[in-house]
């Protein structure tokens, strides 16, 4: 009986306690003390050298790879936007190891935001791998110098003595401009060229040098083998596996809300002006958080890569950490620019994330996804040019067919309760 009757009071106990608080505290958890929060966003993409590459190596009308004898021609396409050049080498194939290539800065592609079109034979040249020693050029060349263990320089140069021809009577390269950020180069092994040439490698970049660099050894990545037996795929392969979409984050927006309230975004609706135009396309979120202060909100911005520096966007392996203090019961929404893009974003869902960790650090990157502003017309990725046309769409997420990465591959979250 003792044991029914202290059970009995308990629960009264209980049941009092529990009426109190719903009568004496009616908002829930706004009475309980704030709890401190830190946040990590990290930059987890991969750093590749390169935005694009390939191997062109089936001649225009053939049906297996080989090289063009003349008459014959190599055309690839490819993505660029107005910061980035074009390289390429392609064997002059009756040569021990001779290539034809732009040097080593490459041509550009833009000319003060415009696509560079026409006729650009002028600025490709004859080089020596440095790699192997000449022989006469010719069908008889056994291609069986020896290692001349030299530097890339033109052929001009060598001061051999051989007569390899004008590159302006052996070649025609022409670059067009197809739209939405995509060229087209054909080059065009003349009738009267004095030798057939090999696949062609390319790459688009914007670091110098990418192929070779005058005046110093071969970067034995695949050159060689290109200028001395036409083979193409070695160097193509080691372009490719470096070569690829890399953006900076820019600084993130965080803002702390009640579970209904959506206050960066509603999906499907147009933006609502305070600016996440402006952090979307620019990646400055003061306007935002500003706005967001205005209308009540508790919010703030990361700014700071946890590296040595100033305040600015985190590249490859660097990371933001910031604590933020909320009620219980309260959500966080964040914000941040995928740098590299017209008008795209980090995001959560348009109503957040429940602030219910605990003091083990939680990987919430699966909760992060990227979305379009609607505020500008999207490119291929990576190529933002110079497009300043008015959308006028609706905030909703990434689908527009462009090969975007998954945002688990740019961004990594995390969050722990202090």
């Amino acid at each position: 009986m003792k044991v029914f009757r202290l059970t009995l009071s308990l629960a009264l106990v209980g049941l009092l306690f529990t009426q109190c608080l719903k009568k004496d505290f009616p908002h829930g958890g706004d009475h309980l003390p704030a709890k401190m929060y830190t946040v990590t966003v990290e930059n987890v993409s991969a750093n590749y050298m390169f935005f694009e590459s390939g191997v062109s190596s089936i001649p225009e009308g053939a049906s297996e790879a080989g090289p063009a004898h003349p008459g014959e021609s190599f055309k690839f396409s490819f993505h660029a936007g107005s910061n980035h050049k074009l390289s390429f080498a392609t064997m002059y194939g009756f040569s021990n190891d001779g290539f034809y290539a732009p040097d080593g800065m490459g041509i550009d592609l833009y000319n003060s935001g415009s696509p560079v079109t026409g006729d650009i034979t002028s600025q490709v040249m004859l080089w020596d791998a440095g790699t192997q020693v000449n022989q006469m050029p010719g069908m008889d060349n056994m291609h069986d110098g020896t290692d001349e263990n030299g530097v890339v320089q033109l052929m001009s140069a060598v001061g051999d003595g051989y007569d390899y021809g004008m590159v302006g009577t052996n070649l025609m390269v022409t670059l067009d401009y197809d739209g939405n950020s995509m060229f087209t180069v054909t080059i065009d092994n003349l009738p009267t060229t004095t030798t057939g040439i090999s696949p062609v490698t390319w790459v688009v970049h914007t670091s110098e040098n990418p192929l070779f660099e005058a005046g110093m050894a071969d970067y034995d990545k695949g050159l060689e083998d290109l200028a001395e037996t036409g083979n193409a795929s070695v160097l193509g392969d080691y372009l490719s596996m470096n070569s690829g979409y890399v953006s900076p984050i820019a600084p993130v927006l965080w803002v702390i809300h009640d579970k209904d309230d959506r206050p960066v975004f509603t999906e499907n609706n147009p933006d609502y002006g305070w600016g996440l135009e402006l952090l979307a396309e620019t990646g400055d979120p003061s306007e935002l958080n500003t706005s967001l202060m205005d209308n009540g909100y508790t919010s703030g911005v990361s700014n700071m890569p946890d590296i040595a520096g100033g305040a600015g966007p985190i590249f490859p392996g660097d990371k933001y950490t910031f604590t933020i203090e909320a009620k219980p019961n309260k959500y966080l929404s964040i914000a941040s620019m995928l740098g590299n893009s017209n008008d795209e974003f980090f995001a959560f869902g348009d109503d957040g994330i429940k602030l219910t960790f605990g003091n083990a650090v939680k990987d919430i990157t699966s909760e992060v996804m990227i979305w379009d502003a609607g505020t500008e017309p999207n490119e291929y990725p990576g190529t933002k040019t110079s497009n300043e046309d008015v959308e006028g769409g609706t905030v909703r997420m990434l689908d527009d067919g462009f090969p975007w990465p998954e945002a688990s591959q740019v961004i990594k979250v995390t969050i722990q309760k202090n």
